[in-house]
């Protein structure tokens, strides 16, 4: 009787443990996401700046005969350095979105939450990188607005 009641008692610990590993990875999954989300809205407004950069940089002879005083080098160095880093963005999410696997039963509670607590560092480097380059674009492309 006594060693039914300690293997009950055991059971009990041992399950509770996992379901609260298995809260604890849920709320890392949905901490996750809901980063991504945030970001994802953002992507489409990145790929329009990187047309308008592109437009922009093949117009510069245009540009300087609007505008004389423009220093077309300057300005050509500047909407490439924009580029490059509206492209490294979108193709960073783009692949951290590939990479991206929620769902491993292979793993065990603390490889699950030790991977998703790195990918939640990833996520947030990723929604700074864009915000960074969201601002830079604004503030270089407004020079350009009708």
């Amino acid at each position: 009787m006594k060693l039914y009641i300690f293997l009950s008692l055991t059971l009990g610990v041992v399950t509770s443990s996992c379901n609260n590993a298995g809260n604890k990875n849920l709320q890392l999954q949905e901490e996750v996401i809901a980063v991504h989300d945030s970001i994802m809205p953002k992507m489409g407004a990145l790929v329009r700046d990187n047309l308008k950069v592109g437009i922009l940089l093949t117009k510069m002879d245009s540009l300087k005969q609007v505008n004389p005083a423009l220093d077309t080098a300057q300005e050509k160095d500047k909407l490439l350095k924009l580029q490059s880093k509206l492209t490294e963005a979108n193709e960073e999410m783009t692949d951290w979105m590939h990479n991206f696997e929620p769902a491993q039963e292979d793993k065990k509670a603390e490889e699950m939450a030790s991977y998703l607590q790195n990918e939640l560092a990833k996520i947030k480097a990723l929604k700074e990188k864009f915000a960074t380059a969201e601002s830079e674009s604004r503030e270089i492309l407004s020079k350009y607005k009708p």
